[in-house]
């Protein structure tokens, strides 16, 4: 997954508030995933920028509950980007 910075998450921020492009189009034009903006606007609006920062910590998950987890979404309708 590619990071991005705060910085440059508040220069988004501010060109979506200075331009009055909409978040898709500022998506489209940085090739950014669909409503990623819009994340970054809730926390923002939320959090103030303070909430953009990177968090360098790595969730560890054991080998058995990886394959409930694969199990779980092999035997159920749901897809990944739904949860």
């Amino acid at each position: 997954m590619t990071k991005y910075t705060q910085k440059f998450k508040l220069d988004l921020i501010q060109e979506y508030l200075d331009t009055g492009c909409s978040q898709r189009c500022l998506e489209n034009k940085y090739s950014l995933p669909k409503d990623t903006l819009k994340k970054w606007w809730t926390v923002y609006n939320l959090k103030g920028p303070e909430g953009l920062k990177l968090r360098h910590f790595k969730r560890k998950f054991n080998v058995d509950f990886k394959l409930r987890v694969i199990n779980y979404y092999l035997n159920n309708d749901i897809s990944m980007s739904k949860e």
